[in-house]
């Protein structure tokens, strides 16, 4: 077994020290346990392991301390995370959209994110970080095309860390939360990336 005590490290390093542990143990097969302290590093584990085929048991122990141990078999065959390959990708970094008015990129980008909903495909993937965090919180106001476009299909993620950051994960409204390594990924997989 291949212990891993990533008890105090912020998401996505124990998703990535998890990941190198998978790889290094790969063609002998085993077993990978992770330490953690938070339950969003647990979910993104699991996300990860289930994107690779491989099943996880997760424990809690004392003091808010969890275990995630992953089962790796033998000469494990490592597809690319078995994403299929995202059509398109938006990245909102912020709440607006473009310099200038913050009260006219409010509008702007409420417009945009409206007009997703109408093309006859829509986006594969929403990302949300740093300010664009408040996107998907309750006091958003593009909410409701936030929940058309999930109905179409569309997958929204928001980066834990600016969530905890702008102190707003209790009010997260949709979709799952994410961490940058999660991002990069879902990025890199992209055939084409928007950022707004």
């Amino acid at each position: 077994m291949k212990k891993i005590n990533a008890l105090g490290k912020p998401c996505p390093i124990p998703v990535i020290e998890a990941k190198k542990a998978i790889r290094e143990i790969k063609k002998t097969g085993g077993t990978v346990e992770i330490v953690v302290d938070n339950e969003v590093s647990v979910k993104n584990i699991q996300k990860m392991a289930v994107g690779l085929g491989l099943d996880t048991i997760t424990n809690l122990l004392e003091n808010d301390r969890f275990t995630v141990t992953i089962d790796v078999p033998k000469d494990l065959e490592q597809t690319k995370t078995n994403l299929k390959n995202n059509e398109l990708v938006i990245a909102f970094g912020q709440k607006t959209m473009g310099n200038g008015d913050p009260e006219l990129g409010e509008i702007l980008l409420k417009s945009y994110i409206y007009s997703l909903t109408e093309l006859d495909t829509p986006p594969e993937h929403l990302l949300f970080f740093n300010g664009g965090a408040f996107l998907t919180s309750q006091a958003s106001t593009v909410l409701k095309d936030l929940q058309v476009l999930t109905e179409k299909g569309t997958q929204i993620s928001t980066c834990g860390a600016c969530l905890d950051f702008y102190q707003i994960k209790e009010t997260l409204a949709i979709g799952e939360i994410t961490n940058m390594y999660g991002i990069t990924e879902v990025m890199a997989q992209a055939k084409k990336v928007i950022n707004v």
